[in-house]
């Protein structure tokens, strides 16, 4: 039986918050390196080892930046969308979810700033001239045309919050009753997949801390998806707080730390294998919003045709019992016929 929130629980929760979040901006990096590295070794190209990440973005941090005529506000833009990325990396459950009655977002929220984060990504470039400005502003239709394309997916969740939704899916399989989450999950799963940008096109412009920014946000942003994703696809590795003592929970914490771990593995083999995809920008973007729709569509109907099932008419007794009568095995009293 679940506990009523109280101050220690609060505590606890806004502490499991910030170590999330702080253990996703750590890790972005060094899981973005790893990804490139694997593609790489996929194609028999060498690649810089996984820290490399992590020693780009310092050593961009300590370089001035150059700005053109066109670049005023690109530090605006770069600070803007690290500071949501951060704010995603601390609404996004990692190994533990919030006691009931702690406030939590929605999906939609996260979505939102999630794509937001593409969005102002995206600006750099957009500002730019010629061919650089037209790629720019195609990314961000398509980056602002993802939201609309996850409503099936967002319609899943219904009205209630995030850690309400992935505590509903905590004791479901993920073979029976929370196939269509897995779905759902796949299709978040592909908004980060299909969505990588060419670092060197997009970030040209960008130099010193304006492209450390951009590198990290980017890094965050994509951490987020597949952490989010992993969440709806399979909830039961995430720890429930209040269901039993504190030293239950720390363990099912470590626990899920663990599994968030082997989560992350999983997928930066299906990125690297995705990446070997050679496709133009604008088909890509295509492929991507198609493939979310449609799986976020049949993860729907199969999920409202199994909520909306009408429920079955209980069976008539009355005709089997009399059927049945001449059948009974208790045996006939005395004085009458068996």
């Amino acid at each position: 039986m679940k506990q009523d929130l109280t101050w220690g629980w609060a505590f606890g929760c806004v502490a499991a918050l910030a170590i999330q979040a702080a253990l996703m901006v750590l890790v972005a990096p060094w899981f973005a390196g790893w990804v490139h590295r694997l593609a790489g070794r996929l194609v028999g190209e060498p690649r810089f080892p996984a820290g490399g990440r992590w020693q780009e973005i310092w050593h961009q941090f300590r370089r001035p930046s150059l700005y053109g005529r066109q670049d005023g506000l690109n530090g605006v833009f770069c600070a803007l969308a690290l500071v949501l990325a951060v704010l995603a990396c601390g609404l996004v459950p990692v190994f533990t979810l919030t006691m009931p009655g702690f406030p939590a977002p929605g999906m939609l929220l996260v979505c939102t700033i999630l794509v937001a984060v593409g969005v102002l990504l995206d600006l750099p470039q957009a500002v730019q001239e010629a061919s650089a400005a037209q790629q720019g502003c195609a990314a961000i239709v398509a980056d602002a045309l993802l939201l609309p394309v996850l409503t099936p997916v967002l319609l899943l969740t219904g009205a209630h919050d995030l850690v309400a939704f992935l505590g509903r899916l905590h004791v479901l399989s993920p073979i029976t009753e929370g196939a269509p989450y897995v779905l759902a999950g796949v299709a978040l799963f592909l908004a980060t997949a299909l969505a990588r940008r060419d670092e060197q096109t997009a970030s040209a412009t960008l130099s010193g801390p304006d492209r450390a920014m951009w590198l990290l946000a980017a890094d965050c942003m994509q951490m987020c998806w597949v952490t989010l994703a992993a969440d709806v696809a399979w909830a039961g590795s995430l720890a429930m707080p209040g269901e039993s003592g504190a030293e239950n929970w720390l363990t099912q914490c470590v626990e899920g730390l663990g599994l968030w771990m082997f989560k992350l593995l999983v997928a930066s083999f299906m990125l690297a294998v995705l990446r070997m995809a050679l496709l133009p920008a604008g088909r890509r973007a295509r492929v991507r919003l198609g493939a979310i729709f449609l799986l976020g569509v049949l993860a729907w109907q199969v999920t409202s045709s199994h909520v909306a099932a009408p429920p079955s008419e209980p069976e008539n007794h009355n005709v089997e019992d009399e059927n049945t009568q001449g059948y009974s095995t208790e045996p006939a009293p005395e004085g009458e016929p068996s």
